[in-house]
């Protein structure tokens, strides 16, 4: 899915960089300022320890630019060549770019049939390791859109971490909300409105391998309106777990959704009147 020529550069980058990046991480572990009691225990030990962390950290052969992780992502190359306009005047993206801890830029560029359909790249950590993918809304010609996530690897460059199903019709999109252990299982889920505009669905997904698998619906919601450059919802983060506030789907009130006794619950939290539901009053109220 990338052009060869960018992935190449990509990995003779890292390759170049790796040692770098890595020595510029250990300097700074090798100047840490050290307590009393670290100090008496450095003069029994001398500095062995540091050599040791340093020795590792440039020789350890799973030890990548991956893993030091992702700082920034944008897309680039605006293009009209998946004309659905649903976001208004904002286009489709070509593609990818992501800034490393490192400072070093990678790009990812889709095939002409491929475009990036949404408001901005998510860094989300979905498997729980601690480091960022980049979510985003990507659309296709024939199929329309599916959630997609995207990681930095030594062999691939910037690649493909997950993705889930196309909605499998040209112009059908869905509107992203937000990540969080929904089912309260351990496990990260990704909350998005299928189809806003006409099926108004909310689904749970979750990452199985390398795919997002549904875990959960809910009809009659909605978080975007065609033409709209911005989507409307939100996640909070409530001592009983998340709650998720967002229009219902005639846009006449607010839903707020829960996850209880596996299945999503929808209760009624009032008419709705504008699109700031982050910092509604009440959003955690039971």
């Amino acid at each position: 899915m990338h052009d060869g020529c960018e992935t190449n550069c990509a990995l003779m980058r890292i390759d170049t960089m790796r040692r770098k990046a890595l020595r510029r991480l250990m300097i700074k572990i090798w100047n840490l300022p050290m307590t009393n009691a670290e100090l008496a225990l450095c003069s029994k030990l001398g500095r062995s320890v540091r050599y040791v962390i340093l020795a590792m950290a440039l020789t350890w052969p799973g030890l990548s630019m991956a893993q030091i992780g992702i700082d920034a992502a944008r897309f680039t190359d605006p293009t009209n060549r998946y004309p659905h306009n649903v976001l208004g005047d904002l286009q489709g993206f070509g593609g990818l770019e992501v800034t490393l801890a490192s400072g070093m830029r990678l790009k990812l560029t889709l095939p002409l049939e491929r475009v990036f359909e949404d408001i901005a790249p998510r860094l989300w950590d979905i498997d729980g390791d601690g480091l960022p993918e980049v979510v985003a809304v990507e659309s296709d010609q024939r199929l329309g859109a599916r959630l997609t996530a995207w990681t930095v690897t030594e062999t691939a460059g910037l690649t493909l971490r997950a993705a889930g199903d196309f909605i499998g019709t040209r112009f059908r999109w869905l509107a992203p909300i937000g990540l969080a252990d929904f089912t309260g299982q351990g496990h990260q889920q990704i909350a998005y409105v299928a189809m806003p505009h006409l099926v108004r669905q909310l689904v749970l997904v979750e990452l199985q391998g390398a795919r997002f698998v549904p875990v959960a619906r809910l009809d009659g919601v909605s978080n975007h309106r065609i033409g709209q450059n911005f989507i409307t919802s939100a996640l909070h983060d409530c001592p009983s777990g998340p709650v998720i506030l967002l229009p219902s789907g005639d846009w006449k009130r607010i839903v707020r959704v829960t996850f209880e006794n596996g299945q999503l619950q929808a209760t009624d939290d009032g008419p709705f009147r504008n699109r700031d539901l982050q910092t509604a009053a009440g959003a955690c109220a039971s």
